[in-house]
Protein backbone atom coordinates (compact mmCIF):
# COMPACT_ATOMS: atom_id res chain seq x y z
CA UNK A 1 0.00 0.00 0.00
CA UNK A 2 2.42 2.33 0.64
CA UNK A 3 4.46 2.03 -2.40
CA UNK A 4 1.17 2.80 -4.22
CA UNK A 5 0.82 6.02 -2.37
CA UNK A 6 4.25 7.14 -2.98
CA UNK A 7 3.83 6.69 -6.67
CA UNK A 8 0.60 8.40 -6.48
CA UNK A 9 2.24 11.20 -4.91
CA UNK A 10 5.06 11.05 -7.23
CA UNK A 11 2.27 12.17 -9.97
CA UNK A 12 1.64 15.29 -7.54
CA UNK A 13 4.94 16.67 -8.26
CA UNK A 14 5.21 16.78 -11.65
CA UNK A 15 3.27 20.14 -12.68
CA UNK A 16 1.61 17.94 -15.80
CA UNK A 17 0.68 14.47 -13.86
CA UNK A 18 2.57 12.44 -16.71
CA UNK A 19 5.72 10.61 -15.71
CA UNK A 20 7.27 7.58 -17.51
CA UNK A 21 8.25 3.85 -15.95
CA UNK A 22 11.80 5.25 -15.61
CA UNK A 23 11.32 8.63 -14.23
CA UNK A 24 9.20 7.30 -11.59
CA UNK A 25 11.85 4.53 -11.08
CA UNK A 26 14.10 6.88 -10.65
CA UNK A 27 12.41 9.36 -8.40
CA UNK A 28 11.22 6.93 -6.09
CA UNK A 29 14.26 4.84 -6.15
CA UNK A 30 12.66 1.67 -7.06
CA UNK A 31 13.81 -0.84 -9.07
CA UNK A 32 12.52 -0.13 -12.55
CA UNK A 33 11.33 -3.83 -12.53
CA UNK A 34 9.40 -3.10 -9.59
CA UNK A 35 8.32 -0.11 -10.46
CA UNK A 36 7.03 -1.34 -13.76
CA UNK A 37 5.12 -4.38 -11.82
CA UNK A 38 3.76 -1.76 -9.98
CA UNK A 39 2.21 0.72 -12.13
CA UNK A 40 0.85 -2.04 -14.57
CA UNK A 41 -0.75 -3.34 -11.20
CA UNK A 42 -2.56 -0.11 -10.89
CA UNK A 43 -2.91 0.29 -14.03
CA UNK A 44 -5.25 -2.72 -14.04
CA UNK A 45 -6.94 -1.19 -10.73
CA UNK A 46 -7.48 1.53 -13.30
CA UNK A 47 -5.58 4.01 -10.79
CA UNK A 48 -3.13 4.48 -13.45
CA UNK A 49 -3.79 5.13 -17.13
CA UNK A 50 -1.01 4.36 -19.64
CA UNK A 51 -0.45 6.65 -22.56
CA UNK A 52 1.52 5.09 -25.48
CA UNK A 53 3.49 8.28 -27.23
CA UNK A 54 5.56 6.50 -29.95
CA UNK A 55 8.08 3.62 -28.26
CA UNK A 56 7.41 5.46 -25.30
CA UNK A 57 5.02 5.01 -22.29
CA UNK A 58 4.10 7.67 -20.45
CA UNK A 59 1.78 7.30 -17.03
CA UNK A 60 -0.93 9.30 -15.49
CA UNK A 61 -3.24 9.06 -12.47
CA UNK A 62 -6.90 8.18 -13.62
CA UNK A 63 -8.68 10.90 -12.34
CA UNK A 64 -12.46 9.50 -13.44
CA UNK A 65 -11.73 6.21 -10.64
CA UNK A 66 -12.28 7.41 -7.08
CA UNK A 67 -10.02 5.65 -5.42
CA UNK A 68 -7.43 7.89 -7.24
CA UNK A 69 -8.63 11.00 -4.72
CA UNK A 70 -8.16 8.49 -1.95
CA UNK A 71 -5.19 7.71 -2.46
CA UNK A 72 -3.65 10.70 -2.72
CA UNK A 73 -5.67 11.58 0.07
CA UNK A 74 -3.77 8.98 2.28
CA UNK A 75 -0.95 10.35 1.48
CA UNK A 76 -1.76 13.75 1.98
CA UNK A 77 -2.75 13.07 5.63
CA UNK A 78 0.24 11.00 6.34
CA UNK A 79 2.52 14.40 5.02
CA UNK A 80 -0.32 16.73 7.62
CA UNK A 81 0.32 13.90 10.46
CA UNK A 82 4.24 13.67 10.30
CA UNK A 83 4.19 18.05 10.07
CA UNK A 84 1.91 17.93 12.88
CA UNK A 85 4.21 15.91 14.80
CA UNK A 86 7.00 18.02 14.02
CA UNK A 87 5.92 20.94 16.06
CA UNK A 88 7.41 22.24 19.03
CA UNK A 89 4.09 22.24 20.55
CA UNK A 90 3.29 18.81 19.35
CA UNK A 91 1.19 19.98 16.89
CA UNK A 92 -1.37 21.47 19.92
CA UNK A 93 -2.13 24.60 18.19
CA UNK A 94 -2.69 23.13 14.61
CA UNK A 95 -4.99 20.52 15.93
CA UNK A 96 -7.20 23.01 18.05
CA UNK A 97 -7.07 24.93 14.18
CA UNK A 98 -8.33 21.87 12.63
CA UNK A 99 -11.32 21.23 14.91
CA UNK A 100 -12.73 24.62 14.78
CA UNK A 101 -12.55 24.20 10.69
CA UNK A 102 -14.63 20.77 11.82
CA UNK A 103 -17.18 22.68 13.65
CA UNK A 104 -17.33 25.94 12.54
CA UNK A 105 -17.37 25.57 8.79
CA UNK A 106 -18.76 21.99 7.75
CA UNK A 107 -20.42 22.22 4.80
CA UNK A 108 -19.20 25.72 3.86
CA UNK A 109 -15.70 24.43 2.70
CA UNK A 110 -14.21 21.59 0.76
CA UNK A 111 -11.23 22.05 1.79
CA UNK A 112 -8.46 24.01 3.73
CA UNK A 113 -4.54 24.56 3.10
CA UNK A 114 -2.15 25.63 5.05
CA UNK A 115 -0.03 27.76 3.11
CA UNK A 116 2.51 29.02 5.08
CA UNK A 117 3.64 25.75 7.14
CA UNK A 118 7.52 27.19 8.07
CA UNK A 119 5.43 30.45 9.71
CA UNK A 120 3.17 28.38 11.92
CA UNK A 121 6.50 26.19 12.58
CA UNK A 122 8.16 28.98 13.69
CA UNK A 123 5.59 30.42 16.10
CA UNK A 124 5.01 26.99 17.64
CA UNK A 125 9.20 26.81 18.18
CA UNK A 126 9.20 30.34 19.59
CA UNK A 127 6.01 29.98 21.89
CA UNK A 128 7.77 26.69 23.16
CA UNK A 129 11.26 28.31 24.21
CA UNK A 130 9.70 30.94 25.58
CA UNK A 131 6.85 29.25 27.85
CA UNK A 132 10.24 27.05 29.43
CA UNK A 133 11.86 30.75 30.34
CA UNK A 134 9.95 31.08 34.32
CA UNK A 135 12.41 33.59 35.21
CA UNK A 136 11.64 37.34 33.47
CA UNK A 137 15.19 38.47 33.60
CA UNK A 138 15.58 35.89 30.93
CA UNK A 139 13.13 37.50 28.38
CA UNK A 140 13.31 41.33 28.71
CA UNK A 141 9.63 43.01 28.19
CA UNK A 142 11.32 45.76 26.28
CA UNK A 143 13.83 43.78 23.75
CA UNK A 144 10.35 41.95 23.09
CA UNK A 145 8.16 45.07 22.33
CA UNK A 146 10.92 46.32 19.98
CA UNK A 147 11.01 43.06 17.82
CA UNK A 148 7.39 43.16 17.94
CA UNK A 149 7.36 46.77 16.33
CA UNK A 150 9.67 45.75 13.62
CA UNK A 151 7.91 42.83 12.01
CA UNK A 152 4.65 40.92 11.33
CA UNK A 153 4.81 37.83 10.20
CA UNK A 154 1.07 35.87 8.90
CA UNK A 155 -0.46 32.58 8.82
CA UNK A 156 -1.83 31.83 5.44
CA UNK A 157 -4.91 30.06 4.73
CA UNK A 158 -6.48 28.65 1.30
CA UNK A 159 -10.24 27.87 1.25
CA UNK A 160 -12.15 26.29 -1.41
CA UNK A 161 -15.56 26.74 -0.28
CA UNK A 162 -18.58 25.00 -0.95
CA UNK A 163 -21.38 27.77 -0.01
CA UNK A 164 -21.68 31.41 -1.09
CA UNK A 165 -22.44 32.88 2.28
CA UNK A 166 -18.53 31.47 3.96
CA UNK A 167 -17.42 34.45 5.37
CA UNK A 168 -13.13 33.84 5.96
CA UNK A 169 -13.38 36.93 8.39
CA UNK A 170 -15.02 35.08 11.39
CA UNK A 171 -12.50 32.24 11.33
CA UNK A 172 -9.72 34.40 10.78
CA UNK A 173 -10.83 36.15 13.83
CA UNK A 174 -11.08 32.81 16.13
CA UNK A 175 -7.84 31.25 14.72
CA UNK A 176 -6.04 34.58 15.52
CA UNK A 177 -7.38 34.06 19.18
CA UNK A 178 -5.59 31.25 19.51
CA UNK A 179 -2.51 33.25 19.03
CA UNK A 180 0.05 34.27 21.81
CA UNK A 181 -0.96 37.63 22.88
CA UNK A 182 2.64 38.75 22.96
CA UNK A 183 3.00 37.88 19.03
CA UNK A 184 2.61 40.36 16.14
CA UNK A 185 1.20 38.22 13.69
CA UNK A 186 -1.31 37.95 11.37
CA UNK A 187 -4.04 35.83 9.99
CA UNK A 188 -4.79 36.06 6.18
CA UNK A 189 -6.66 33.82 3.83
CA UNK A 190 -7.78 33.71 0.39
CA UNK A 191 -11.02 32.26 -0.48
CA UNK A 192 -12.27 30.48 -3.78
CA UNK A 193 -14.97 28.11 -5.17
CA UNK A 194 -14.04 25.15 -7.47
CA UNK A 195 -14.52 26.34 -10.43
CA UNK A 196 -11.96 29.80 -10.07
CA UNK A 197 -9.77 26.88 -8.87
CA UNK A 198 -10.14 25.10 -11.81
CA UNK A 199 -9.68 28.49 -14.03
CA UNK A 200 -6.72 29.61 -12.43
CA UNK A 201 -4.74 25.96 -12.36
CA UNK A 202 -5.38 25.89 -16.23
CA UNK A 203 -4.16 29.67 -16.48
CA UNK A 204 -1.24 29.42 -18.78
CA UNK A 205 -0.24 32.81 -19.22
CA UNK A 206 3.06 33.79 -17.05
CA UNK A 207 2.86 30.32 -16.27
CA UNK A 208 0.06 31.26 -13.74
CA UNK A 209 -1.48 27.84 -13.26
CA UNK A 210 1.80 26.30 -12.92
CA UNK A 211 2.48 29.12 -9.83
CA UNK A 212 -0.75 28.40 -7.81
CA UNK A 213 -0.28 24.97 -8.43
CA UNK A 214 2.93 24.91 -6.90
CA UNK A 215 1.19 27.62 -4.40
CA UNK A 216 -0.97 24.56 -2.96
CA UNK A 217 1.28 21.81 -3.64
CA UNK A 218 3.81 23.37 -0.99
CA UNK A 219 1.23 23.98 1.62
CA UNK A 220 -0.65 21.36 4.26
CA UNK A 221 -3.88 20.49 3.42
CA UNK A 222 -5.73 20.31 6.95
CA UNK A 223 -9.05 19.54 5.77
CA UNK A 224 -10.58 17.88 3.27
CA UNK A 225 -8.18 15.52 1.61
CA UNK A 226 -10.50 13.78 -0.94
CA UNK A 227 -12.15 16.98 -2.24
CA UNK A 228 -8.82 18.71 -2.65
CA UNK A 229 -7.47 16.21 -5.28
CA UNK A 230 -10.71 15.19 -6.73
CA UNK A 231 -9.89 19.26 -7.98
CA UNK A 232 -6.86 18.87 -8.42
CA UNK A 233 -7.38 15.43 -10.42
CA UNK A 234 -9.98 17.22 -12.87
CA UNK A 235 -7.26 20.09 -13.67
CA UNK A 236 -4.77 17.07 -14.66
CA UNK A 237 -7.54 15.19 -16.62
CA UNK A 238 -7.75 18.50 -18.89
CA UNK A 239 -4.29 18.90 -19.89
CA UNK A 240 -4.21 14.96 -19.91
CA UNK A 241 -6.85 15.32 -22.69
CA UNK A 242 -4.30 15.94 -25.71
CA UNK A 243 -2.74 13.15 -24.90
CA UNK A 244 -5.28 10.58 -25.39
Amino acid sequence: MQTNIDISKAFMDSPDGVLSIHQLSQKLKLPYGTTYNRIHLLNQQNIVQILPQGKAKLCALNAENPMTADLLALGAAQTTEQFTKSLADGGKLLKKIVQLLKTKVKGKISSAILISPDSLKTLCKETAKENMITDSEHLPEQKNTEIIQDFQSTIDFFFIKSDEQFDESILETEITAMLPSNKNIAVTSMVVDKETLLGMLSEEENEAGLAAYTMLHEGIIIYGYESFYEIILEAFNKKLSVLG
